[in-house]
């Protein structure tokens, strides 16, 4: 089914861009609930909640399309490696990613929660 298709290319795309596949599964989970057309009330969009506005260089580089699944995936996880290259770690990334770098936020605990989550699912077991 869908979900199935989307974990499978998250799997490639992380791979692309050297990023753990369950970090980006989770931000898709944090960010859009897996729903490839969401759209928040500040204009961010798609699986991981780009902002077009924003990021509209790498948003042409994979063809404009901001709710095409594979094209947000792209340009989130391209983004995502940049704050991990940039910031030097996931936490400090997700922290840059939903915008909060110098704010407390619990948006980085929130997603690897959801990436234990995912892992230990992954294993066959289940985490509270």
């Amino acid at each position: 089914g869908a979900v199935e298709q989307l974990v499978g290319v998250s799997f490639e795309t992380a791979g692309t861009y050297r990023i753990d596949p369950y970090l980006l599964l989770a931000v898709i989970s944090i960010e859009s609930a897996f729903n490839p057309l969401a759209e928040s009330p500040v204009g961010a969009v798609g699986l991981m909640q780009i902002m077009p506005k924003v990021h509209s260089a790498k948003l042409r580089s994979f063809g404009g399309q901001p709710l095409d699944p594979w094209v947000n995936l792209q340009v989130g996880a391209s983004i995502l490696r940049e704050y991990i290259d940039r910031f030097g770690s996931e936490m400090e990334a997700l922290k840059a990613y939903v915008g909060s770098l110098g704010q407390p936020t619990d948006y980085p605990a929130r997603v690897m929660r959801d990436r234990d989550r995912m892992i230990a699912a992954a294993a066959g077991r289940v985490l509270p």
